[in-house]
């Protein structure tokens, strides 16, 4: 909680360990009764302040500041976020499953070669002939599929391929950043950077601008708060999702943390978020609607 205090995540075992804050009071709570019926008011006392710390972190989560209003007269552009799992062998059905769900965009993360040789062998890509496929073995491939037309911007200088390029939105132009941040744990240095350039896209933006994909990182980690203050809104929180979690779908344990983000900044808003799941991946995939503000 200290280091929550000061925002600082200098080691990649302290961003691994911040992850986990929401979940200090499954240790504070028995810490703090044992230490009451022990009469260790020191340590109860602790806990207490420990606590309370977690509790005021967390409150905008809970209470989130209210963003604009959309304009009323908006049609809305719906963007999914995939992580595919650059081993996943479901290709198959998680086409199927995007085919029902109807995204105008849909941004994936983990794009491999035969990712992208099922992707367009099947019958999703009849629906998207606006393709960027950026495909690379493992995870640091990306690729933004979408109904209407978009134009590539930039190809950010980031640790695995991002995109940033504007999408032909029903309600006008949107410019859509699409990232894969790579893990604390695989390059503490370029994790930082990369939330650093992500963060330098809010801070300069003129026109409604979403940034989306898989940032590793959640709202526990000063570095992403760093991107609310520079001015994005996680569309999670804006619409009473933010303690939702997005991250391990795979293991024994239930997804304990959020890494799949979508921020607007520039005018543009969220109206509507839902996460699905993803057959063959370890993450939980979303859609965003997102308008102009009024």
């Amino acid at each position: 909680m200290l280091t929550q205090a000061v925002g600082w995540s200098g080691t990649r075992l302290v961003a691994v360990v911040q992850s986990l804050t929401p979940y200090l009071g499954l240790v504070l709570a028995p810490i703090a009764v044992i230490a009451l019926v022990q009469r260790r008011f020191s340590l109860a006392t602790i806990c207490g302040a420990v606590g309370l710390g977690a509790l005021l972190l967390a409150a905008p989560l809970a209470f989130p500041d209210g963003q604009a209003e959309p304009d009323a007269d908006a049609t809305g552009l719906r963007v999914a976020a995939v992580n595919l799992l650059y081993g996943n062998d479901r290709i198959g059905e998680v086409a199927a499953d995007l085919s029902a769900i109807s995204p105008d965009v849909i941004v994936f993360n983990e794009y491999t070669p035969e990712h992208q040789t099922a992707l367009q062998g099947s019958p999703l890509a009849r629906d998207y002939p606006f393709r960027i496929d950026r495909s690379e073995r493992l995870a640091g491939g990306i690729a933004v599929w979408s109904k209407t037309s978009v134009t590539v911007d930039a190809y950010p200088d980031t640790y695995s391929y991002s995109v940033d390029l504007t999408v032909d939105g029903p309600d006008g132009p949107v410019r859509l950043v699409a990232m894969h941040v790579p893990t604390p744990i695989n390059s503490f240095g370029d994790w930082r950077r990369d939330l650093q350039t992500a963060e330098q896209i809010g801070r300069t933006a003129t026109g409604p601008t979403m940034v989306i994909g898989d940032l590793n990182s959640s709202y526990w980690h000063p570095d992403f708060r760093r991107l609310l203050d520079a001015g994005f809104v996680d569309a999670h929180s804006a619409n009473g999702r933010g303690f939702s979690t997005s991250w391990p779908t795979d293991r024994i344990v239930p997804a304990f943390v959020r890494l799949d983000h979508a921020l607007t900044v520039g005018g543009l808003v969220s109206t509507d978020v839902h996460d699905f799941e993803i057959p063959g991946s370890d993450h939980r995939g979303f859609v965003v609607t997102v308008a102009p503000a009024r």
